[in-house]
């Protein structure tokens, strides 16, 4: 019981840091092993903190094995690649109303400019492109759901 207790002790000093340094999100995982304990997110909303249930982790079966992911030879050749930082929808206009995108193919850019938005937990993140030069192909449609590492798009 003595281990709950420093691990829920740590998750509060957790929360208080995060209020208190105003961090927009903050995630961390407790393991042992090769096995995760406790997974816990945060992020703040503009009503207020939201904090997830936390709950154990399932421990991972013995013949499942997670390689890294290696990159193929098509994505490799990508160097261009625009992946995505978070999970949320993409949204490829300023507003729904807005009669262009951000950007468009062969629409040359530099590092910086706003290529589309993510919105994740209700806020409006704007992704600038990551380097500058021309976008060759936008691989998301407006409002499609992404996930971390969806790829977006190929500036180079």
């Amino acid at each position: 019981m003595a281990k709950q207790d420093s691990k829920l002790e740590l998750i509060s000093k957790l929360m208080d840091l995060f209020k208190e340094k105003e961090l927009g999100e903050f995630e961390v995982e407790f393991k042992e092993g090769d096995t995760s304990l406790i997974k816990l997110r945060m992020a703040h909303y503009s009503s207020g903190y939201q904090v997830p249930n936390i709950a154990p982790l399932p421990a991972p079966s013995p013949e499942v094995h997670n390689p890294t992911p290696q990159l193929d030879e098509t994505q490799s050749e990508k160097s261009g690649l625009v992946s995505s930082e978070m999970v949320g929808t993409v949204y490829l206009k300023q507003s729904p109303e807005a009669p262009t995108p951000f950007v468009q193919i062969g629409q040359s850019v530099k590092e910086g400019d706003t290529i589309l938005i993510i919105e994740a937990m209700k806020t409006m993140n704007f992704i600038g492109a990551p380097h500058a030069g021309t976008v060759r192909k936008v691989m998301v449609d407006d409002g499609e759901p992404v996930q971390f590492g969806s790829e977006l798009m190929i500036i180079d």
